[in-house]
């Protein structure tokens, strides 16, 4: 029993919070860094007491469930060791996983634990009812998915009537093969990345009114919302070494190929600044606003420009990202402006595109 508890919680478990660690180094400086323990508690009675807040809560949590199981997904259907687990016994199995998904939700149960302390004290029963309900479905949500994964380990993706006509008769401009590939190959990545972000930005952006904020925590904001693009960022480094390999060969100067990517980094940052426009804090210039956005643009570009450097693995980038992440969150805490870190982010970026890009390449990790 050992064996089968220690196998699976090395591969999925372990390998999960290594993958995460910068974001979730983040997400601990934003909320202990930033906030204090009134403002936590506020907070959560703030969310006990309002059903349309919970319900925020709810949906970030959802969020994370799925995310996790996108994770299991993809670890058991591509790691040949875990298959075996279909010989077990499924009531042995299903206790297994699920130990191992409370595990995953490590977070999201200390954080409903906290609320639920806090519902304690404040006495809101019917709150506190609901809390235990949707953090005891969320425990049991991954046991289908990780059940048809292991199932069925090789799914099939059956193209509609739609898709190929869509295909055959329009044309996809260079700028958008890798948002096609995405909508098309990595659905589930994009929007866990894009609606995780968009929810950050939009929950910034209500804390302004409750609270005398400066520019730092929007900056702090686009720091995370730049960490949970990390795994966006280091598909379109594969897709493009992996697909279009021959586009190096072609007579496209170096300049025309840094607008490019710039153009397609911008595109994936777009939806964060319409909402940083259309929900603007009546504090915070539209400047402001701009060099905010152009921090987290720099960000990704410093992101992909990193990889061109030396080629590492999905799980070692992710790991890497903790100290840049860290020296960040201590420049914006000591009120260097984002226009400037922008600038200086853009000034590295660009140099380790021009010294890297033809030299990079890409290692099998079979």
């Amino acid at each position: 029993m050992k064996a089968l508890w220690t196998v699976p919680e090395k591969i999925i478990v372990r390998q999960f919070y290594l993958q995460n660690t910068g974001l979730f180094l983040v997400i601990l400086l934003l909320g202990f860094g930033f906030l204090s323990s009134n403002e936590h508690i506020a907070l959560a009675t703030y969310a006990l007491h309002d059903g349309f807040f919970l319900a925020g809560y709810v949906a970030l949590w959802l969020l994370y469930t799925l995310y996790t199981i996108r994770f299991n997904s993809q670890v058991i259907q591509t790691t040949d060791l875990l298959q075996f687990f279909r010989l077990i016994p499924a009531a042995k199995r299903l206790l297994i996983f699920y130990l191992l998904n409370l595990q995953l939700l490590a977070p999201v149960l200390l954080y409903a634990g906290f609320m639920l302390w806090v519902g304690t004290q404040q006495q809101t029963v019917s709150a506190n009812g609901i809390l235990v309900l949707v953090i005891g479905s969320l425990s049991v949500l991954p046991l289908p998915f990780i059940e048809r994964a292991l199932q069925k380990p090789n799914p099939e993706h059956v193209s509609s009537r739609l898709g190929s006509w869509l295909r055959h008769h329009l044309t996809t401009p260079y700028g958008f093969f890798f948002i096609r590939y995405l909508f098309r190959e990595q659905p589930i990545t994009l929007f866990l990345t894009k609606t995780g972000s968009c929810l950050l930005t939009i929950g910034i952006i209500l804390l302004y009114p409750t609270d005398d904020y400066d520019i730092r925590l929007l900056s702090l904001g686009i720091l995370l919302s730049a960490a949970f693009h990390a795994g966006v960022v280091f598909k379109l480094y594969q897709f493009e070494a992996t697909h279009l390999l021959l586009l190096r060969n072609l007579p496209v100067s170096l300049f025309r190929r840094w607008l490019l990517y710039g153009g397609i980094i911008a595109l994936l940052m777009s939806p964060e600044m319409l909402l940083l426009l259309y929900r603007r804090p009546e504090a915070v210039s539209t400047l402001d606003i701009a060099g905010v956005w152009l921090l987290g643009f720099s960000i990704l570009l410093l992101e992909f420009t990193a990889l061109l450097t030396r080629h590492q693995s999905r799980d070692r980038f992710m790991a890497t990202l903790f100290w840049p992440v860290i020296a960040y969150f201590l420049l914006i805490m000591y009120r260097l402006p984002a226009c400037g870190l922008a600038f200086a982010g853009l000034t590295i970026a660009t140099t380790l595109f021009i010294r890297n890009f033809y030299r990079s390449t890409w290692e099998s990790e079979e």
